[in-house]
């Protein structure tokens, strides 16, 4: 079992804008116009100031919604004026219809609790990031598009993760301190 730790709001603040200028200075973002975010929940990293840079940039933001169909996301255009409502969860989703296809999408910052160095992630247990990108999976046509994105703390790093048949990799993981993984 993974430990959950916490972290101070001093700490998610200075994580949130080391992350983002690590972000932005990175080839990978800059050529991303179709970028998914998240609003962080308990412990997972908080990424407001990553979606306020991408609406700097112009670039178009989406955030997940859930989906009536097999427990998937929906990833709907999310701009700053844009009305939420909670969902099952009490997770604010934007109110509008504007979809994009997960395999449409260029870069996903997925949320984690726990990773690993070998790219497996560890989340709030529900199993919406899984299914809804499980055409990226190995043994499948991979496809390479959109790059998934773990966001976490350095201390939810740990050696090894557990894992399930069903799990789809991350392409990289970004933290307060470092951005990992292959660059396409």
């Amino acid at each position: 079992m993974v430990k959950r730790r916490s972290v101070t709001e001093a700490q998610k603040k200075a994580a949130g804008q080391a992350a983002k200028k690590l972000l932005i200075a990175h080839p990978l973002f800059q050529r991303s116009q179709h970028v998914a975010c998240y609003f962080g929940q308990q412990d997972e990293f908080d990424c407001n100031p990553i979606i306020q840079e991408i609406w700097r940039l112009e670039k178009k933001c989406y955030l997940p919604a859930l989906s009536t169909q097999e427990k998937c996301l929906d990833f709907i255009v999310y701009q700053s004026d844009d009305p939420l409502r909670l969902n099952f969860y009490n997770i604010p989703e934007p109110e509008n219809n504007e979809k994009i296809a997960a395999d449409k999408l260029n870069l996903v910052i997925v949320p984690l609790i726990a990773f690993d160095l070998q790219l497996h992630r560890l989340g709030m247990g529900g199993g919406y990031y899984d299914r809804t990108f499980a055409f990226k999976q190995k043994g499948k046509t991979y496809n390479d598009k959109p790059y998934l994105l773990g966001l976490g703390y350095e201390l939810q790093h740990v050696s090894v993760l557990p894992t399930d048949p069903w799990d789809v990799l991350l392409d990289g993981i970004l933290t307060e301190e470092k951005l990992l993984g292959g660059e396409r």
